[in-house]
């Protein structure tokens, strides 16, 4: 995934150094600036202004009625609860801002009602380094467009309370998790020591949860009693409390329970795979930690928060809902960054699992559109006289689990939609969802705990059952939520490589695997035990008939390819392998190999050696009674991950496995695919026939280069049903670039198929014809402004037909080469960030070694020589050097044209400016070399104006903060107006005195009012 979005923001933080330069921060968040001197002493009392130490305030932006204030005083955080407390008093909507210093960092502080009285809520964020997460928290600070004072008030205090206790507790959660992990000595693997300690704390996490309902023995505080016991009678809290507690109490029934389990009070039989030894503690025996690490545990953790076992909306308890940022947290960024994995806010889950429910209903059930719209929406059920078979066994699958997060959402609204039918009590509903409908992998085992319970708290949330022993048992997930590759696995690969869809199974062998997954699920005790056993059993003897299948149809294949190598042409040589037939030669020997070697396993071992959807769901995938088999709905936030992150192996395997996993044309990671790519194609062939895949995926998809096959395959070869980009939602989004909603059945597209642009109900979402989404390119997915856009390009010529846009200079070694004074032997430079509408305002100078015609210096001057020598093996080893001049710059064209126009890669509008002849653009400018300095001040006057903004965002690729990256691509297709002299001298002119005359320019174009209106749309206010 990309890390542009936060650019502007970061830089902005770390430039902050005084309050005055607040204003240009909300001024980017999307605020009003404003400039006004606030009296401390009227404004907050004197004694408040006095006893909080406030020496100045002003009012530096507003939006509406809500104003920002910034305040200078020697105590930040007592400063802006002073003054966030003075506005509560007087109900006002405002946010308090300070700097600190020691460490350098921006304190916000505003209020939400709470309780019986405002709460003041405060937040702090570094201006140096600042985090993904705390640029997320200051983007939800933005207004949005039309957005009253008070819903704004009402969301910043949201955010910044989440910004409280969230983080806090992820943080301590993960603090000792490490501890944990660190303070076992074996087994050796610090990996598997991690899992141990995982699983002795979820277990506790679970514990704490429930004891917040009363369950265990009606203490609330029943851990930290027992644990407080424990100490004072000089007993192991772990072997003697925690290990009879989960392993001989609650995963017992009463009357099963030992003499030593039953003095731990009354308890609940709980049942579910959280109470039972996992694979590895089986293996090693379970984790045991003294007295003294647990002391530590609950001090720094569990007795520092609140739990409520419901996914409140009150941000001062940990609630389920916070085990998603838990998983987030508990991995190191570098390992998040290279997973893909990434929290989704509960709202856009919401969101995404109706908006596919309303399609799965329509595509897969044959409901009518407006049927289906006001089950989902408005909880209006159909009458159950028209429902298709098996729509309350509709299956939900999420092949990158993470949390659950999805999963939980399915299962909100798979139960409100048999509610609104009749269907209840909600506990009894809940659970059925659970054994019929839901499903998960992920690739970590981390996610499948979590996302386990998640989905048992959830029943737990519901059920009101105040005897303990009238509480119904959790069921075992075992079946439903595995651990495993939804992409790669090696039987999947095999078949690809063999062609054909292969065997799926005896009747009988299916059978077994979906009887013995649902006889599982209810069962307790040894009966529960031989279940698994079974389970373990169907599953093997599925993947083996599989297996065998499968390396027989490679065989054939490799001697049909090996045959034809034989094959003799007319002059009686072989005709032997190309390099294509040989790559594949290869995949399919070392693809045999590799189920050879896991069938071996099987036979030993007596387990399916991995995870395969065709042996561990092939009941599903089989054909069944509604058209085919597969599943009803695949949705979730798959792993979204650039090309270069992923190891070259796992390239190779995603090429030979997946025909839309392909590199664009052009050369370089950057048009590597990203992995969401595959894993749209892979939930396509997990769904069935008329099944839906609703994933979130990168907005970039909808218009970057290397996922030109992956739309053409979508447009022309299934219904997309939605393709809503959530720019107004990005900010809540963790990644670093805009996620986008698409949602796609597993059917023919319709001749008169419409695309909607946002989610919500379809009938009130803006359409765009799929037909328009079957040509090349990018997807324009802005209905009116799209019209407006073909049209110009119907009748107007490309900037790419008369200019080439290129990047500026690359240093490749910029620590090196970029110097903050000049000096004889440097030109100013300018990156992206110092380029405004008409100005270019170079801040660095970068060491110049080419001469006046581009061509790298034969020898330096001696000063500069000097400067370079020590580092010239370094200067060799950059990616872009080839040979000569080991000093040599690259991309020099640009700083060497005498005409060009600039503007920055990255940004909310364009921004373009005709530089002085001695500065350089630097690798995050864009420029066109232009014959002479009237055609670039002609350009800059239509870069500047709103009309070329709006036709470039429509086309450019969407970061976060409203940002959008102005690339070369996007800047080719911009229409330009006809270069007739007359209309060109204008231009010109309105370039050489700096001012953006829109009307002229429309007029240029010949747009009315509805045309322009359509454009204004796309235009960041303010411009």
């Amino acid at each position: 995934m990309t890390t542009e979005g936060p650019v502007v923001l970061r830089e902005l933080l770390a430039r902050t150094e005084r309050i005055e330069d607040l204003r240009d921060l909300f001024g980017a968040l999307g605020f009003k600036a404003a400039q006004e001197h606030v009296p401390p002493g009227p404004w907050l009392g004197e004694d408040h202004a006095q006893a909080a130490g406030v020496r100045r305030v002003t009012l530096v932006a507003r939006h509406d009625a809500f104003r920002v204030f910034a305040l200078e005083a020697p105590d930040p955080e007592r400063a802006v609860r002073c003054a966030a407390q003075r506005l509560a008093l007087r109900a006002e909507r405002g946010l308090a801002c300070a700097l600190g210093a020691a460490p350098r960092r921006l304190v916000c502080a505003g209020w939400r009602l709470g309780g019986n009285a405002p709460a003041v809520r405060v937040a702090s964020f570094p201006l140096q380094c600042p985090s993904g997460r705390a640029l997320s928290t200051l983007e939800r600070l933005a207004p949005a467009p039309g957005e009253t004072s008070l819903a704004l008030s009402l969301r910043i205090g949201e955010a910044l309370a989440s910004e409280g206790v969230t983080p806090r507790f992820f943080k301590a959660f993960r603090a000792v998790l490490e501890r944990l992990t660190d303070r076992l000595a074996a087994p050796r693997s610090r990996t598997e020591r991690h899992a141990l300690a995982l699983s002795a704390l979820t277990r506790v996490l679970f514990l704490y949860f429930i004891q917040a309902k009363g369950w265990l023995d009606g203490d609330r505080r029943y851990v930290i009693h027992r644990f407080d016991a424990a100490l004072a009678a000089r007993r192991a809290f772990h072997r003697q409390v925690l290990n009879p507690l989960c392993f001989g109490a609650l995963n017992r029934a009463p009357a099963e329970r030992s003499p030593g389990a039953r003095a731990l009070g009354r308890l609940p039989f709980l049942n579910g795979g959280l109470f039972e030894p996992t694979a590895l503690e089986r293996r090693y025996g379970t984790a045991d930690w003294g007295n003294a690490d647990w002391r530590d545990a609950f001090d720094a953790l569990f007795e520092r928060f609140h739990f409520s076992v419901r996914e409140t909306e009150d941000a001062d308890l940990v609630a389920p809902d916070m085990l998603g940022r838990v998983f987030e947290g508990v991995m190191d960024p570098t390992e998040r960054r290279s997973s893909g994995s990434y929290y989704t806010p509960a709202a856009l889950v919401r969101e995404v699992v109706r908006t596919a429910l309303e399609a799965t209903l329509v595509t897969r059930f044959g409901l009518s559109g407006r049927a289906a719209e006001r089950w989902v929406y408005h909880g209006e059920a159909p009458p159950r006289s028209v429902w298709p078979p098996g729509l309350t066994r509709l299956t939900v699958l999420d092949p990158a689990v993470g949390s659950g997060a999805f999963l939980l959402g399915a299962l909100e609204e798979l139960t409100a939609l048999r509610q609104a039918a009749g269907d209840g009590p909600r506990v009894a509903v809940r659970r059925d969802v659970l054994a019929h409908s839901l499903f998960g992998v992920d690739l970590k085992l981390t996610a499948v705990r979590l996302a386990e319970l998640r989905l048992w708290l959830a029943l737990v949330a519901d059920d009101e059952e105040a005897d303990l022993e009238r509480i119904a048992p959790l069921p075992n997930l075992d079946g439903h939520v595995r651990q495993g590759d939804a992409l790669l696995d090696p039987l999947a690969l095999a078949r690809s490589l063999a062609g054909g869809r292969g065997e799926s199974g005896s009747r009988v062998e299916l059978e077994r695997l979906g009887t013995a997954r649902r006889t599982l699920f209810g069962l307790a005790g040894p009966a529960k035990r031989e279940a698994l056993a079974e389970l373990t059993r169907a599953e093997a003897a599925l993947a083996r008939t599989l297996f065998e299948d499968a390396i027989g149809r490679i065989d054939a294949r490799l001697a049909a390819l090996l045959a034809g190598a034989r094959d003799r042409d007319l002059f009686g040589r072989r005709r032997g392998l190309d390099g294509a037939e040989r790559t594949l030669l290869r995949r399919l020997r070392a693809s045999r190999r590799a189920l050879r070697t896991a069938l071996r396993r099987l036979v030993s071992e007596g387990g399916a050696p991995f995870l395969a959807f065709e042996s561990h769901f092939g009941d599903i995938l089989a054909a069944g009674a509604r058209g085919g088999g597969g599943f009803d709905l695949v949705l979730g936030n798959p792993p979204w991950v650039r090309g270069e992150r992923l190891p070259a192996q796992v390239r190779e395997a995603l090429t030979a496995r997946y025909t839309t996993w392909r590199a664009a044309s052009e050369r370089g990671f950057a048009h590597l695919p990203d992995l969401a790519v595959a894993f749209v194609e892979r939930a396509l062939e997990l769904a069935a026939p008329g099944g839906v895949a609703a994933l979130l995926v990168p907005a970039k998809l909808a218009s970057s280069g290397y996922a030109e096959a992956l739309r053409q395959r979508l447009a022309h070869r299934t219904r997309i049903e939605r393709a809503a980009t959530l720019d107004e939602g990005g900010s809540a989004f963790r990644a670093a670039v805009y996620p986008m909603a698409l949602v796609a059945a597993r059917a023919d597209p319709s001749s008169q198929g419409q695309v909607a642009t946002r989610l919500g109900p379809k009938s009130a979402a803006a359409p765009v014809p799929q037909r328009l989404l079957q040509s090349e390119g990018p997807w324009l997915l802005k209905p009116d402004a799209t019209r407006v856009a073909r049209h110009l390009g119907s009748r107007l010529p490309r900037l790419g037909d008369r200019w080439t846009p290129r990047l500026g200079v690359k240093t490749g070694a910029d620590e090196l080469f970029l110097v903050d004074l000049p000096a004889p032997w440097t030109r100013p430079a300018v990156r992206g960030r110092d380029l405004a509408p008409w100005r270019a305002t170079p801040c660095v100078h970068v060491l110049w070694t080419h001469s006046p015609d581009g061509r790298p210096l034969e020898r330096l001057p001696s000063e500069l020589s000097r400067l370079l020598e020590p580092y010239l093996d370094r200067l060799r080893r950059r990616s872009d050097y080839r040979s000569g001049a080991p000093w040599q710059l690259f991309r020099t064209g640009l700083a060497s044209a005498p005409h060009r126009l600039l503007w920055p890669d990255l940004a909310r509008r364009l921004s373009a400016a005709v530089p002085a002849p001695d500065v350089v653009p630097l690798n995050t400018v864009y420029g066109i070399v232009t014959r002479n300095a009237d055609d670039a001040h002609a350009l800059a006057a239509l870069f500047n104006s709103r009309i070329l903004t709006a036709l470039a965002r429509l086309r450019a690729d969407p970061a976060r903060g409203g940002f959008r990256r102005f690339n070369a691509r996007v800047v080719r297709e911009l229409p330009v107006p006809p270069a007739e002299p007359v209309v060109w001298r204008a231009l010109a002119a309105a370039g050489r005195r700096g001012a953006a005359d829109d009307d002229a320019v429309a007029e240029l174009y010949q747009l009315d009012v509805q045309d322009r209106r359509a454009l204004a749309a796309l235009v960041p206010d303010p411009f």
